[in-house]
């Protein structure tokens, strides 16, 4: 499961990704996120694996408290997603099945 509970998360530039998000994704749900530029789609992701944190609210996944998690614990919290980046991530010095591995 994934919740969302009351998160907002500013940038330093002022800009307002989201503001107080409420959302509550069940095992087994299959669910797409779309919007308009800006619209806070990418900090979303980054706050399910922790690549930010938000200002205000709790981030759940499984049973992980993403907002309060350790730094040690981050690789096992990714590890449980399946994420495509829209820039791939790929490492240029291994071949594609050592990407994906």
């Amino acid at each position: 499961m994934i919740e969302f509970k009351n998160v907002s998360k500013v940038y330093d530039n002022g800009s307002v990704a989201l503001d107080d998000v409420c959302l509550t994704i069940n095992d087994g749900e299959f669910v797409l996120v779309c919007g308009h530029s800006g619209a806070g789609k990418s900090t979303l992701f980054k706050l399910l694996t922790h690549e930010v944190v938000p200002d205000t609210g709790t981030v759940i996944v499984d049973d992980f408290d993403v907002t309060r998690m350790k730094r040690s614990k981050i690789p096992k919290l990714r590890r449980k997603l399946g994420v495509v980046f829209q820039d791939f991530r790929l490492l240029p010095n291994k071949t594609v099945a050592e990407n994906i591995a």
